[in-house]
């Protein structure tokens, strides 16, 4: 328990800090936005920097005509 600037000046205020498998939830949770982040951020990248495909390796099934 640690005691809040409330309970310093005249509360009872208390409050728990987050439990260890509360913390390792939460840096789990934060490691796996981060990692979304990347990979979405890199798929935009490679999307905008990608070279459309030369016209002889397009299949017929592809063709715009």
């Amino acid at each position: 328990m640690i005691r809040s600037y409330q309970a310093e000046h005249g509360g009872t205020v208390f409050y728990a800090t987050p439990s260890r498998r509360q913390r390792a939830a939460r840096t789990r949770l934060l490691a796996l936005m981060v990692i979304a982040a990347v990979a979405g951020s890199a798929s935009v990248v490679q999307a905008f920097t990608a070279r459309p495909l030369p016209i002889e390796m397009i299949s017929p099934a592809q063709s715009f005509h």
